[in-house]
């Protein structure tokens, strides 16, 4: 991978740096941060189009985040407009979004955006280099100072989607730095304009987030303690789990049946493909421990979350594909914003339908 073409952080790496130098290694979770949740088109819309029309200094964006059901004109008209005004605007294309968006690219490079075209190679070598760097980020910084995640839903033809969250504070430089490395790592030549990308940021808020990557990805994963199924292992009366398509890792199905079996409420949203033979074995599992069980169709889209008693939650930032736990993974420790999330995975299973052991195949 090519080194990105920075390396000052700004002042939260430096502090990080001077203060936790004797911690055990990994990312820590950083304090004073704001967290909003929206999962209503309208709120989507509103929240999102004020986001990027208070721009002075850039927009980095993810080209997925075009494809966000009933929003794509809306971003797509307020970018050319930021770029008249002269807000540098920087998009990543991945070749599934050129695909899907050749258009909305073509008017966005005509209003003078700076366009990262990644086109892995071909063959066998370009498919697999697809397989291993598939992300579908609806990701957006907007001044080094708000980071927008949407949900990583492709299909344009779905009237719902999953939630979208707004953050303030120091974790968006973490999504920033996602960012330019994402676009340093590409195969274009695409050079970034100079920005001010890390300008210093302040406590706005009481949660404390951090932002989890693999380490195959170039990523850093979080500090011992704060991962899916550590969590899992303390937990006292809830866990809610999506796992959207892929199947679980033996880690974590071990540490979701041990919670169940121990008492803890347990309950797991999966897709409709569930019941293919990998996962039927897993599902009769969780059900023979009194886990709830609940499969969700295209109809009503839910990726990658998690909630844990009630304080911690986790939104997989890669896209319904990324497994839980594994891909840049966005951790909140707030109560508030989890009893937020929570409220959406009661929406969603009442949409769902919910799985007994004589549903599942032998």
């Amino acid at each position: 991978m090519k080194q990105p073409a920075f390396t000052p952080f700004g002042p939260e790496r430096a502090s990080v740096a001077a203060t936790d130098a004797d911690d055990e290694p990994g990312e820590r979770l950083l304090e004073g941060n704001q967290a909003d949740l929206f999962d209503h088109t309208e709120d989507v819309r509103a929240a999102l189009i004020g986001t990027l029309e208070r721009a002075v200094d850039h927009i980095n964006l993810d080209a997925a985040l075009l494809h966000t059901p009933g929003l794509g004109a809306d971003i797509i008209g307020c970018l050319g407009e930021q770029c008249r005004k002269g807000v540098r605007v920087q998009v990543i294309a991945h070749t599934l979004d050129m695909a899907r968006a050749t258009d909305e690219l073509s008017r966005l490079c005509e209003a003078g955006i700076t366009l990262n075209e990644d086109h892995p190679r071909r063959g066998w070598r370009g498919w697999l280099d697809r397989r291993l760097r598939a992300t579908h980020r609806q990701l957006a910084v907007v001044d080094g100072e708000v980071a927008w995640c949407g949900p990583g839903i492709r299909s344009p033809d779905l009237c719902s989607f999953g939630p979208h969250v707004r953050m303030r504070g120091p974790v968006v430089q973490r999504l920033q730095r996602l960012f330019l490395e994402a676009w340093h790592a590409s195969s274009s030549a695409a050079r970034l304009p100079q920005a001010n990308y890390f300008p210093p940021l302040i406590a706005v808020g009481r949660a404390r987030m951090g932002l989890s990557a693999a380490p195959a990805t170039g990523g850093v994963p979080l500090q011992a303690g704060h991962s899916l199924v550590e969590q899992i292992e303390k937990a006292r009366a809830q866990v809610f789990v999506s796992m959207v398509e892929r199947a679980p890792s033996r880690r974590l199905m071990k540490a979701l049946l041990a919670a169940s079996a121990s008492g803890v409420g347990v309950t797991v949203v999966v897709h409709r493909h569930a019941l293919g033979w990998r996962w039927q074995e897993r599902c009769a599992d969780l059900l023979s421990v009194g886990a709830r069980v609940y499969r969700v169709d295209d109809s009503c889209p839910f990726p990658c979350h998690a909630v844990v008693d009630g304080h911690w939650s986790s939104l997989a930032v890669d896209g319904p594909r990324a497994k839980v736990g594994e891909g840049a993974e966005l951790i909140v420790m707030d109560t508030e914003f989890a009893a937020s999330l929570e409220a959406v995975f009661h929406q969603a299973t009442g949409h769902a339908v919910q799985l007994h052991e004589a549903t599942v195949p032998a």
